[in-house]
């Protein structure tokens, strides 16, 4: 079995490439950010950290759903930090440009750390949980989505008949996400997984949103070189189509709450 490491260049990249399209295409993230948003509990003025903001709509949604004063905006890609600053009521937000698993604060900083489908690009969950844990306040809280184990598991077996490359990024389980925060040392973790299922007229229409959303194979173990038009065939014929034509995709979430001791 091939392990996936992720290419942080390669995914800065990908991510800073899809700002201009990734609103006209982030259907899922917007939705799992609307239930995301109804588990966070803070104070108006909490100083709340969104990891991973994207083009800001979570961050918006911390603003004007969750009524939080205090947000700062961090991202590892400029140009999607830029596309925040853009959303209405977002102008004012700090902006950070920065990686995850590296966050430039001080110890016990923040009230609260909030992440919306971003934390699966992580090369290393438990550096990050690590970094989460030492800049959260005691009873800080940590609330956040992820992709699991078995998203986009129609794409992988397609891409398997074709060859052994990783085509498709790899995610931790629910088990390994929970054995994880427990091991950084947080306590009263909540767990939550959910399937939600999306139609395409094509694998192509599935690949071609993706990419928009900047969500490419950014694994080091990823073949470099150029997919065939022969492989690509090969690799749409084997993905499952339903009687209307359309192919479904699968995207297994986990909904995460946890609080830091104190």
């Amino acid at each position: 079995m091939v392990v996936s490491v992720v290419d942080k260049k390669q995914m800065r990249q990908s991510f800073g490439q899809a700002s201009q399209s990734y609103d006209g295409m982030a259907t899922l993230q917007r939705q799992v950010g609307r239930e995301l948003i109804n588990k966070v509990s803070l104070a108006d003025n909490a100083l709340v950290l969104d990891v991973g903001c994207g083009t800001g709509f979570f961050t918006q949604q911390l603003r004007d759903v969750a009524g939080l004063e205090n947000i700062l905006a961090l991202d590892i890609a400029l140009p999607m930090l830029l596309q925040t600053q853009q959303r209405v009521g977002c102008a004012k937000v700090p902006l950070i440009c920065a990686d995850a698993e590296q966050l430039p604060f001080i110890d016990n900083c923040v009230a609260g750390i909030v992440s919306n489908l971003a934390l699966q690009w992580c090369a290393n969950l438990d550096v990050m949980f690590a970094d989460v844990k030492r800049v959260l306040q005691p009873k800080g809280r940590f609330v956040f989505s992820t992709f699991g184990v078995s998203a986009l598991h129609e794409l992988k077996a397609a891409w398997a008949v074709v060859d052994d490359y990783p085509h498709v990024n790899e995610f931790c389980s629910l088990a390994e996400v929970s054995a994880k925060l427990q091991a950084a040392g947080f306590v009263d973790v909540r767990l939550e997984k959910r399937i939600y299922q999306s139609k395409y007229a094509s694998v192509i229409e599935l690949m071609r949103e993706l990419k928009g959303i900047g969500a490419h194979n950014v694994s080091y173990q990823r073949n470099k070189a150029l997919t065939s038009k022969g492989q690509i065939q090969a690799m749409c014929a084997a993905y499952p189509v339903d009687e209307d034509g359309q192919i479904t995709a699968s995207f297994e979430i986990i909904y995460v709450q946890v609080r830091n001791k104190g």
